[in-house]
């Protein structure tokens, strides 16, 4: 796109695990210029630097540049100053200021806010990038220049990744999913050292997640169904998900069972996976991977711990095998990343694809 000048972007609340995820995902760009970070007005006026320095959460630093940066009050901030807003607000703050920002400008969020309002699409343009039409209606029902699109929870995206190809080749009639979810997915308590919450999974497994199974539940079946009228016709799975909460730092496991509407080989199932191309990855989008699932022949793989030797963006498959539970079963594992696919990595690919494809 040599067209295109870089945009201004702004991060709400920027302070937190998954803000910090966004700035560091956004941090020298080539399409989006980061340009202000919102916060409460506990953290207003402070550095940046200052207002994370007790909870400081980066992976890769963002730059000294950044962290020089002025935190702003959210509450004060006028939208009409930036090209986009990137949102990272905890839920009952976000259900207020994102209506705000949308007004005006495009935004894209990690909080689960609007995610099941009707006109509102949960987007991952490397799974279903046609709903991204629902942002012209919502436009049109909310009379606002700019829209909200959030992503999924962090839970659900390595398994609807997982599942785009089958359901497209072979129909899914039911999933179970067990998920192993890392202390990072937790957030600030997850992360901190001396929270007790972290505590209390160290050499642990936590056996329940508050909301979580809910959400996968809902949220998979939204993604993977189909555009109809002014909303989503959900895709019919029947979809069980028991997530616990287990002493990895960072990327989320998940052990997946499948039953196809189609009979499917093993063999037949590894080779949909490894075929698939979406319009994200046609689009060659800045942070979007050539493929979006590499699957594994080894049976010691996928494993969190090794997941980012191949990239963060990448959903990894392995352990695929017949499960003699469904009548068209099959088992596998997954690994994705909550942060770099699931949280900001995952926001800068909504961005990218909706500037690409021109609406905004």
């Amino acid at each position: 796109m040599n067209d295109m000048r870089k945009q201004r972007a702004i991060v709400i609340g920027a302070t937190g695990a998954a803000g910090q995820n966004v700035v560091e995902s956004l941090a020298n760009h080539p399409w989006f210029e980061l340009s202000a970070l919102a916060a409460s007005s506990r953290s207003a006026g402070m550095t940046y630097e200052k207002a994370i320095e007790d909870a400081r959460f980066f992976e890769k630093t963002p730059g000294n540049e950044v962290l020089a940066m002025n935190v702003m009050d959210v509450e004060k901030v006028s939208p009409r100053d930036y090209d986009l807003a990137f949102s990272a607000l905890p839920s009952e703050v976000a259900r207020v200021q994102e209506s705000r920002f949308a007004e005006y400008v495009p935004v894209i969020s990690t909080a689960s806010a609007y995610r099941y309002e009707p006109d509102v699409p949960i987007l991952l343009p490397d799974v279903n990038p046609r709903h991204a039409k629902l942002i012209k209606t919502q436009r049109e029902k909310r009379g606002w220049e700019g829209f909200i699109c959030p992503g999924p929870n962090c839970t659900t995206v390595g398994l609807v990744v997982s599942l785009k190809p089958l359901i497209d080749v072979y129909g899914v009639r039911a999933i179970h999913v067990v998920s192993e979810q890392s202390l990072s997915g937790a957030g600030e308590k997850g992360l901190r050292l001396d929270s007790a919450y972290r505590m209390s999974v160290e050499m642990n497994v936590l056996p329940y997640i508050e909301g979580e199974e809910g959400k996968v539940e809902k949220e998979t079946n939204k993604i993977l169904g189909r555009l109809s009228g002014d909303g989503v016709k959900d895709a019919g799975i029947i979809v069980g998900a028991t997530c616990t909460r287990v002493h990895v730092q960072t990327v989320h496991t998940e052990a997946v069972y499948v039953d196809t509407k189609k009979p499917c080989s093993v063999e037949e199932a590894k080779e949909t996976m490894r075929s698939y191309v979406s319009e994200a990855q046609k689009l060659k989008l800045p942070s979007m991977p050539e493929k979006t699932i590499k699957v594994f022949d080894e049976p010691e793989m996928p494993q969190p711990k090794l997941h980012r030797q191949y990239g963060g963006d990448v959903t990894l498959v392995g352990r695929l095998r017949k499960d003699p539970v469904f009548k068209n079963g099959l088992a596998y594992i997954v690994t994705s990343d909550n942060l770099d696919k699931g949280a900001g990595g995952g926001a800068v690919q909504s961005a990218e694809y909706l500037k690409a494809k021109r609406y905004f």
